[in-house]
């Protein structure tokens, strides 16, 4: 798991332990549920994601950053305080482990990352918003973010595979 500063003073006020799979907006269950497919181009898209865009794209991490990348939904969230962002990361967290859940399925040997990002916008840049895309980590080709500090505006956190909760969701028995 990578983040930048800002991530990690969001993180401090968020308890991630008791993530679960209920936090997902049922659209983006569906997403997730969909599964993953590779592209002849060799990129690792969300199926039900797939037909948008069509491109055409510099290389492959660009096709799978556009076309895996979804803004969180967040219209049923009070309109700003800590409510507001503890609910979207974890909502965002919650669909990021769903979907690389699903991506194990794919068996390839290129790792996918799930770029999760909260930053402020709006009229006044007092409107927090949030993002989730999807890149695999290809040989020869230039990660979607090399240094996560870059990002300076927001607040951005990396992470591959789904282990150990609250990486995971925890199985109930």
């Amino acid at each position: 798991m990578e983040m930048n500063r800002a991530m990690a003073r969001l993180l401090s006020r968020i308890n991630l332990e008791d993530i679960t799979p209920d936090e997902v907006p049922s659209g983006f269950i569906r997403v997730a549920e969909a599964g993953w497919e590779i592209r002849p181009s060799g990129a690792h898209v969300l199926s039900a994601l797939k037909s948008s865009p069509a491109g055409p794209f510099t290389d492959v991490v660009h096709e799978e950053y556009s076309v895996n990348g979804r803004g969180m939904m967040d219209y049923d969230l009070p309109a700003f305080g800590p409510e507001r962002e503890s609910k979207l990361l974890r909502r965002c967290v919650a669909y990021a482990i769903s979907c690389l859940q699903h991506a194990n399925e794919l068996h390839s040997a290129v790792e996918i990352s799930a770029y999760i990002s909260l930053s402020y916008g709006g009229l006044n840049d007092d409107h927090l918003t949030a993002n989730v895309t999807f890149c695999g980590n290809h040989p020869g080709v230039r990660p979607y973010a090399a240094d996560l500090e870059d990002f300076a505006i927001e607040s951005i956190l990396k992470f591959q595979h789904p282990g150990e909760p609250p990486w995971s969701f925890k199985r109930s028995v």
